[in-house]
This record gives C-alpha cells, structure tokens and sequence, in this order.
C-alpha cells in the first residue's frame, strides 16, 4: 500500500522563525446598497477579417461579446484577482488626483493588466461602498461617466461593474472588455478588501452531432483576451445544458487546439478578428487521426486497483494541446502523440472500494503509438525537504543548505517525489465520516544538535 511518507531531518545550526496567518472572518453582513445595473455589452461587434472556408463537416460557432449587468442570467468567472498597492504610488497618479478634489473617503486599489488606467478609488462611508472611480478612457483626468454605482449586492460588500471599455495589452492588441470589482468589509478591517475579475465572455451556438452546442470562451484574466491555448478557458455544452444562461459556476476547461466531448476529439481553432479586436468565431473539426492508448499504473508493495479520477495532460510537441481525461478504470483513448501528465489524481487501493487518494503534478511523458497500449508508472513516494534562505525562496538559483548561520531565516518546502518524477502534493483516506475523505498530510520532524527536536509538523496543503 502506498502511505504518506516520513522524514527527519538534521540540521547543524538553525533558527526556526515561525509565521501565524492571521484569517479575518466575515464580519456582520452589511444593509443592501441601493444597485445601479452595468449598461448592457454592443449588440454587434463589427466585420470581422481574417476568416478562411471552413472545411466539409466543420461546426462553426459565431462569436457574440456576452457581458455581465448584474442580472440574475448572468454568468461570473467565479475566480478573482488581487494586487498589492503603494500609498506613494497612489499619490501620484493624476486620475487618483483629481478624484481627490470630491473630498470623499477613498479606497485605492490597483490591476496591472489595466494599460494606462492601472489605478482606481472606492468611495465608501463605513462598510458601506458607495462608487468606484475609474478611468475608462485612460486620459488621467476624471469625467463623471467613471463614478461608477455599485451594481449588486454581494455576500460582505458590493459588486461594481465597469461599462465596457478598450484595454491595450503589453504587445499593442487592443480588446473591447469589462471588469467587476468585488469589494468586501470583513470584522476588523476599517478598509475594504477589493478583488478584481473579468465581466464578460465570448459565446457561440450551432449544433454538434445533431444536438444543440453551446460554446464559452473565458479570458485569461480582467481585460485580457479570450483565445491563447494553455492559458484562457473554455466551456462546452450540449443538448439541454446548451439553452438558456446560469448564474452559478460553468465547469470549464483549458483553451486547447484539440478537445475531447462525448467520446470524440476535434480540433479546434479560433479565428478572424472583430474591429474591436475580439476573434470572430470557433471552427471545430472532429479528428479522425489513429488512436493508441495510455495505461497508469502505480508502483507499491502489493497490488493496487488504480482509478484515473482526473488526469491533465499536455503535448509535448505541441503546447497548445492540453487534455483533461474523464475518471476511467482502464486505459485511456488517446488520438497518436506525445503527451506530458501534467496533474491529476487517482484512486487506488488494494481492492475494488480504492480506499486513498492522490493528487500529483509534474509527471512523466508518454508517447503513444497506433494501436498500441503505452504504459506509465507512478508510485513509490519518498519525501525530502529543500533548507534555503528565505530571502533566496523565489529565486530560481536558490541554494539548498544543510547548515545556516545563527538569525537566519529559513524557507522549508517539503516535496514528494515518485516513481516517474511526479511530485505528490495531497493524499485521502476515506472514512466512515459524512464528508467521505479525510487528509492523510506527511510528518516533517526537524532536530537540533543534540538530537533536540526543534520542529515536528504535518506537511499542510494549499
């Protein structure tokens, strides 16, 4: 059976700083802002250049620009960004500025991916927002179009959404988007917490083997663009999940030139450009290319049944293909290729329940062959902790030491390693509790000189 592993490790001279990561609750949920809806997206976006004659038997789904209003259809990204800010730095932008001259009680907050318009204010009184102040045309100056209302309501605060606006990205594209702000009051903080996310996505409808296809394309981050492979998300949906708009969490996938949906593959390609610099449409043809197959297999002391509850995986030869594989018991249909296991997890035990769980990253490559069966082993955990200076933590030339000189602070990163190079970075167990599953993390033990134990902790997840 393949258990959590153990380890000690002896230092010479260490200093232990310890960190506690202070959590702060929600506090009391605040009274109901009065809410302004965002004005809704273009009802057209434009010609669009760039497009090709789609080949016989190809799915085209014409791309409209959905965004967010605060409406009950509408459909979040359900996923934030955060940037830290500089009180000098908010000084001197000339938008924050003149937002100053209102003397209002202002919040600032800032978002890189914003070109020119990186800084923006939050009026509040209390833990109550009351408007956020940005600069949608990016001139420096404050207009009174960019006092923005709050639009909803959300669970500690309010959510602001911005009309749509044209954001440059670092390599000059220009891409028509719109942010939300969420902004939280939690118990304690006399200052909001904000959070930004995209408010808008691109769909398109046909229909795929005869059934109704709805397709979602996610950007990458607030104003970013909707079609880099490995980096935006995509959701496809058919038959009665296709109609109608949902205002909870769409399961989604990574943006891949190859996708796999009822027990099919296409390829898939985005193209053309609007004027407004969003692609124009999404082209799938489904692939007819020789099929060979992967096989896992855990390595352990006596026999395991394996389940592959979820498996990622990326071309090694192509990196805009990138995979999810749906839970299986045997081995996995896969069009010829080279593939790299890039995450997953797996059930396994030593009988038919699968008792454990693991989840993994970084694993092996596997070429598959045509009508070939390629098999790829994991297994055999062992843990070893990485020593380094903390200031040497998000170096990539960062030094492992056994021995440190006194007051130094040091970084511990425990990592599992398998059979195939594969890093572990959770283990389950099932149990008769209501949840199902309890976690099973490793034991680092840290010793002195002297065989003083100076540390003794479970390696802990997040």
């Amino acid at each position: 059976m393949i258990t959590p592993a153990r380890v000690v490790l002896r230092v010479g001279s260490v200093t232990i700083i310890g960190a506690v990561l202070l959590s702060c609750g929600p506090g009391p949920k605040s009274k109901p802002v009065a809410c302004v809806p965002a004005p809704p997206g273009p009802a057209e976006l434009g010609p669009a250049t760039g497009l090709s004659t789609p080949p016989a038997g190809a799915v085209v789904f014409d791309l409209r620009y959905l965004a967010q209003t605060g409406g009950a259809d509408d459909i979040a990204y359900h996923s934030f960004w955060g940037y830290g800010v500089s009180s000098e730095e908010a000084q001197k932008d000339p938008f924050l500025e003149d937002v100053r001259k209102r003397n209002v009680r202002l919040h600032y907050t800032k978002n890189f991916c914003f070109k020119g318009r990186e800084w923006a204010a939050v009026e509040h009184e209390g833990n109550q927002p009351r408007a956020l102040y940005f600069d949608l045309n990016a001139d420096g100056k404050f207009n009174e179009n960019e006092r923005i209302l709050p639009t909803k309501n959300a669970d500690n605060g309010v959510d602001f959404i911005t009309p749509d606006f044209i954001n440059t990205l670092e390599d000059g594209t220009k891409v028509l988007c719109r942010a939300l702000l969420r902004v939280d009051f939690y118990e304690g903080n006399s200052e909001p917490n904000c959070m930004w996310s995209p408010a808008a996505l691109l769909e398109g409808t046909a229909q795929l083997d005869g059934k109704p296809a709805r397709l979602l394309l996610f950007a990458n981050q607030p104003g970013g663009v909707f079609d880099k492979f490995g980096s935006c998300n995509f959701a496809l949906r058919l038959g009665d999940d296709a109609t109608g708009t949902q205002n909870e969490y769409i399961p989604r996938e990574t943006l891949s030139t190859l996708i796999a949906t009822e027990g099919k593959f296409y390829h898939l390609a985005v193209e053309g450009r609007r004027t407004n610099g969003l692609p124009a449409r999404v082209v799938l043809v489904e692939d007819d290319s020789p099929k060979g197959k992967l096989a896992i297999k855990l390595e352990a002391s006596d026999t395991l049944q394996v389940t592959a509850d979820s498996i990622y995986l990326r071309g090694s030869d192509d990196a805009t293909v990138h995979l999810r594989c749906s839970p299986s018991k045997g081995p996995i249909a896969l069009p010829v290729g080279s593939y790299s296991l890039t995450s997953g997890s797996l059930k396994y035990g030593s009988d038919s329940d699968a008792p454990w769980e693991l989840w993994f990253r970084e694993g092996p490559c596997a070429a598959l062959k045509e009508g070939e069966q390629t098999l790829v082993t994991l297994g055999k955990p062992k843990l070893k902790v990485r020593a380094i200076d903390e200031k040497e933590r998000y170096t990539s030339a960062a030094r492992e030491c056994a021995t440190f000189k006194k007051g130094t602070k040091i970084y511990l990163e425990p990592r599992i390693a398998g059979n195939g190079k594969e890093m572990y970075t959770h283990f389950r167990q099932r149990t008769d509790e209501r949840n199902g599953w309890a976690d099973r993390p490793p034991q680092v033990t840290i010793t002195g000189p002297g065989g003083k134990q100076v540390l003794s902790a479970k390696m802990e997840y997040g």
